[in-house]
Parts: C-alpha cells; structure tokens; sequence
C-alpha cells in the first residue's frame, strides 16, 4: 500500500508542494535562507531519510527543468548592458575560479591514484559552480551589483570549459576523443550561441509583432527557452548552457519589467526551481561519509579543496577589480555551490572507471556542504551589499512616472496603451492609473466599471495599481480633473494618427488634455500587436520644436521610455540641436546604445529614410499651442501618414 502512495502523482505532487510551503517558512524562523530549509527538506522525503519518495523519472524530470529555469533566470534577470560592459571582467574571473579549482583538483586525483585523463576530469568537476544562491541574490535586488553580474558571467565561462573536458576526456566511452572532434565541438558551441544570441532575438520580434498577446508571448518564450536548451544538449552540452544563453538572448528582447518576462520567471521561481532545489536533497546521503574512513576523509579534503579554491579564484578577481569586502564574500558565496555539472561529471567519472567508486559519496558531501553555505554567505553578506551599493537605473526617482494616468476609451487599443503605462510606471517605481470617464448618461458608470477591470494587465500583482473611473459632462474636462485629483504625474493617451489639423492638432478630446494639463502629456500611435516587437526608439527633433537651452527635461523621459522598453536611442535632430542633444544624452549615462544623426532637412521625407520596421517613433514639444504650431505644424500627422510605425508625441506643458 505504501509503495503505491509513493507512486501516485498526487502523493508526490502534494508532498513536494507541502515542503516547497513549509520549510522556507521554518528557515526564516530560525533566521536561514529558504534554500536551506528546500535542501534539508528534500533530504527527509528522499531515499536516505524518511523514503516518501523516491528519485524517480518523474522527479527527475521536473528538477531538470527546474535547473534549466535557474540558469535561464540567471540570464533572464541579469542587467544585460552592465553584463556587456562586466564580459571581460567576467572572462578575468571566470578564468581564475576555473583553474584553480582544476589544477588542485587534478592535483588531488594524481596523488590518489588516478590516471592523467580520470585527474584533470576530475579537477574540472570541481571548477564548475552552480547559482544555487541566485534566489536569494534576487530577493536581495543585487543582481544588478557589478561582482553579482561578473560571477553570473563566469558560470557560463565555467560550465562550458567543465563540459568540454568532459566532452573530450569521456568521448568515445572515455577513450579520449580526437583533435578533430575537439575542433568540431567548439565550432558547435560557438555555432549554438551565435544561433541564440542572434536567432532568438529577431525570431522573436517577428513573432510578438504578428501575434502578440500576454498569454501567446508568454508560451513564445518558454518555446525558445527549451529549443536553446535542446541545442546545447544536441551538440554534447549540458542543457544549461542553453538555457542562460536564451535568457540573455530574450533579456534583450523584452522590455524591462515585463509582464511575460515576470510570468515566466513567477513559475520557475515558485515551482521548477524550488523542486530543483529539493531534488539535491534528496540525491544527498548525508550519512554516506561515515560507512568507511576512505570516504570520510576524501570528502573532508575535496570539501576543503572546493572552498578554496573558488576562495583564491574571488579574492584575487575583488583585488584585481578593486571590489569591496561584502562583494568579495558574495561572489565566493555564489561560486562555491556544486551541482549542476559537478553530478554529470562525477557520475561519468565512475560509470568509465576514471574514479574510484567512493568519490561519489565524497563528492555528495562537498555538494551538501557548500549547498547550505552558500546561500548563507550570499544572505548575510547581500544585504550589506544591498545597502552600501544599490542597483542603480537611469529612471530611478523619475518624478514623471511617480503617477501615470492612462485613460482608455478603445478595446482594441487598451491593452497595448496600459502595457505601455505600466511599463514606465514600473522603471520609475511609481503607480499606474488607469482611467474610464464615462459622460452623464443612465447605466454608464457600471459599464465603466465593468470596462475597466476586464483589461489583463490590471490583474498582474507585480503592478502598482489602481483602477480609475469617473463620470463627468466631458470626455477631457473627466481626464484633465482626474489628473488633478490622482496628482497625476504624466497623462498617457492614445491617438488614430490621424491628420485633424483643420479643426484640431491631435483630436478633439487630446486637443483638450494637451493644452490644459499642468504636467507632460504622452499620445502614442502604437501600431504593433505587442510592445515586445518594438525593436529600437528614433527620437525626431526638427527645426525649431525644442528650446536648445531647455533639452534636459525632454530627454530625462526619453530616458525613461528608452530604458522601460529595453531599446536601444536614434536620435534623428537639426543642426541647431545637434550639439546640445549629444551632450545632454551623455550627462544622463543611458545605459543602452544611442547614436546622434543629423538632419539634413528635417521633413518627415529626410526621416523616413532613417526609419525600420519595428521602430518607436517619438517627436517632443512644448509651450502653448502657437508654439507647437510655429514649431511642428502638422509634421506628426504627415509622419503618422507616411508611415505605420509606432508614433508617440510627447508634449510638455
């Protein structure tokens, strides 16, 4: 009877979930890390302690997925240009937490005997690491920190040297493989990223602009996660490597802060990643060191050789880099945890005879040991870290997006204006309103409210928000007093695009909120059926439409715009703002790429010539209404007309 129970998927769906519910809670009274309480969890359900389940296939499997979705966090969450501008320092320290841990390990297997090929297999076991630690990182908001990214980077640096030797050393049934195969692995390597790096990307813009919604760009990105890991493993890697390349490949597609890129990383976070975590539990038998001496004092030794030397490998990366103590710390918290490409190899090792068979359970002491330290380093020392050096962000403290107000009025166009509300809201830490006005009319206010919560996107619980509706005489006079009384701190609207300059600028009711409302104004033409398929923002300033003396605000929420929607900046200007433009781009340190064109014109012909699909187009204003006439005209419309690129029309009053 108890081995069916063991076998029933609902048994071991119930008794996964209670210790994946329980022991993180119990590990936060005594004042440890979820993780250990994960780890020790799964060492009383597994096989070595109370036997209520056993490592099977099905287990099995979900933890394989749960390690693919800590690598693909990994990449998904770290800071992809400060990861651009960290890749040298990452090679520095990946070279140095590889080998030394390869050289001490080899050292250790030729003086127990081993032969030259189990030995340096063996010291490569070792000189991997697995981010074991990086949730907690999460928690902490330090992966941004320069040493966390820098660690990050080394693990792919890590693991791909690690899986290479093994590669070579196990190739043809542990025989060695030739230089050719050697040749052709790393040609298959450099192949698999080019493909993710690059592929991934472009595959994915296309896909969000023709199919776009939350759900299906959500089903999109785990479908690349999975085809980057099956890559990795079809030319002999392990899936891993995959999976933090196709985070990073989709890091830098997705906007920062989106809603799909928060759903994919909620199921793993909550689900994969935590069975993973219980899974090295229960693998671990931590009464296996003492069935004999050999096995005792092999783990003692291989134990002591994994602290030190990933000790060795981040204290000399924090004083060739100048990192403080508390980085120094971190990083040795996060680069000693084995796992991932330690087990595989380790078990390859003694299923060929390279390693004698009491390895294992040596090596599953070290795994135990620096599994539980791990997390505790990166817990005690993080939260310094987080004080002293806070990720910092262009739009931090932005004051235009404290409170953005998003009036909505078309269903077809809602969800793409809130997404794009929400976004900004988010980058600047500040709170989303979305807005109804319904007009004085019998039955219209519940239908504004049953209007306003349909939209998806209000029932994310990662966005500050609150919902908005009004009834007034007016469409614009309900905008312009909701503004007033939600201390509105940008008005984003939508727009047709289309040419109304005989009777109005914008349009009826946006001639009304732009030039009455106190605070900026945002009108956007999105022509995309996802934000995510925007591929880079070209910011048009003609002759005349800004104060050259006065560029600073303008630019401080093209900042903002640029940064919440992961984009890199084109900016297409006159002469006359030219010079003033590129250095007040300089003074804001935007973290993405920009470039400054002159115009040679400044029509909307001279403009289309710079223009790519995908692109956001944005023009910025300000002053009365003679000025915008002065200045622009009807140059958004005739751009809107001219092309059906996404426009955005930022004016200030």
């Amino acid at each position: 009877m108890g081995s069916e129970l063991a076998n029933n998927p609902v048994v071991i769906f119930l008794t996964i979930m209670t210790v994946i519910l329980v022991t993180p809670l119990l590990s936060e009274r005594l004042h440890l890390p979820g993780i250990v309480g994960l780890i020790i969890g799964g060492m009383l359900i597994g096989p070595y302690g109370l036997k209520l389940l056993a490592t099977d296939s099905v287990v099995e499997s979900l933890a394989a997925i749960g390690l693919i979705y800590l690598m693909f966090s990994a990449g998904l969450e770290v800071n992809i240009n400060q990861f651009e501008r960290v890749r040298n320092k990452g090679v520095v320290f990946g070279l140095l937490t590889f080998f030394t841990p390869l050289v001490m390990g080899t050292a250790y297997g030729l003086l127990s005997d081993m032969t030259w090929a189990g030995a340096i297999l063996f010291g490569s076991a070792l000189s991997s690491h697995t981010l074991i630690a990086l949730p907690v990182a999460a928690r902490l908001g330090i992966i941004t920190n320069e040493a966390v990214s820098v660690t990050v980077g080394a693990t792919v640096f890590t693991d791909i040297s690690a899986f290479l030797i093994l590669a070579i050393v196990a190739g043809k049934g542990g025989n060695g493989s030739s230089g050719g195969d050697i040749l052709l692995l790393i040609g298959l390597i450099a192949g698999v990223a080019a493909v993710v790096l690059l592929g991934l990307p472009r595959l994915g813009k296309w896909f969000f602009r023709r199919f776009g919604s939350q759900t299906v760009d959500f089903q999109f990105v785990l479908v690349e996660l999975f085809i980057a890991a099956l890559l990795a493993e079809t030319i002999g890697m392990h899936a891993v490597v995959g999976a933090f390349l196709a985070g990073l490949a989709i890091n830098s597609t997705l906007p920062h802060h989106s809603p799909v890129a928060a759903r994919v990383l909620f199921i793993g976070q909550s689900f994969f990643i935590p069975i993973f975590l219980v899974y090295s539990g229960m693998i671990t038998d931590p009464l296996a060191f003492i069935g004999g001496t050999d096995v005792l004092l092999a783990g003692i030794i291989i134990t002591f050789i994994a602290y030190l030397a990933k000790w060795i490998a981040a204290w000399g990366t924090a004083r060739l880099l100048g990192y403080s103590r508390d980085e120094l710390l971190v990083s040795w918290g996060l680069s000693q945890a084995q796992a991932a490409v330690t087990l595989p190899t380790v078990l390859i090792g003694v299923e060929i005879g390279l390693f004698p068979p009491h390895i294992f359970n040596a090596v599953m002491l070290m795994i135990l040991f620096t599994s539980i330290t791990s997390p505790l380093l990166v817990q005690r020392y993080g939260s310094r870290l987080r004080r002293v050096s806070p990720a910092h962000s262009p739009v931090e403290d932005q004051p235009l997006l404290r409170r953005v107000l998003v009036p909505i009025a078309n269903p077809e166009t809602q969800e793409s204006l809130i997404t794009l509300g929400s976004l900004l809201a988010r980058a600047g830490g500040g709170v989303l309103l979305p807005l109804k006005v319904v007009r004085e009319v019998e039955g219209e206010a519940a239908e504004a409210r049953r209007y306003l919560f349909d939209a998806d996107i209000l029932n994310d619980p990662d966005i500050a928000c609150k919902p908005v509706y009004r009834i007034d005489t007016l469409v614009s006079k309900g905008i312009l007093r909701a503004a007033i009384e939600q201390d509105a701190t940008l008005i984003v609207m939508g727009w047709r695009g289309k040419p109304t300059l005989s009777q109005s600028i914008l349009g009826t009711v946006l001639d009304e909120v732009v030039w009455k409302s106190t605070v900026p104004v945002l009108v956007a033409r999105l022509n995309t059926a996802s934000i995510n398929a925007l591929r880079r923002l070209v910011l048009i300033v003609p002759p005349n439409s800004l104060d050259p003396a006065a560029v600073r605000a303008p630019l401080e929420i093209v900042a903002a715009v640029t940064e919440a929607l992961n984009l890199p900046l084109l900016v297409l200007a006159s002469s006359e703002h030219e010079p003033a433009l590129g250095s007040a781009i300089k003074r804001l340190h935007l973290e993405h790429h920009f470039q400054v064109v002159p115009l040679n014109g400044g029509g909307v012909q001279d403009v289309l010539a710079y223009i790519r699909p995908n692109d956001l187009l944005m023009v910025t204003t300000g002053g009365s209404r003679l000025r915008f006439r002065s200045s622009l005209g009807s140059f958004p419309e005739s751009l809107a007309a001219a092309t059906r690129e996404s426009l955005v029309v930022l004016h200030y009053a």
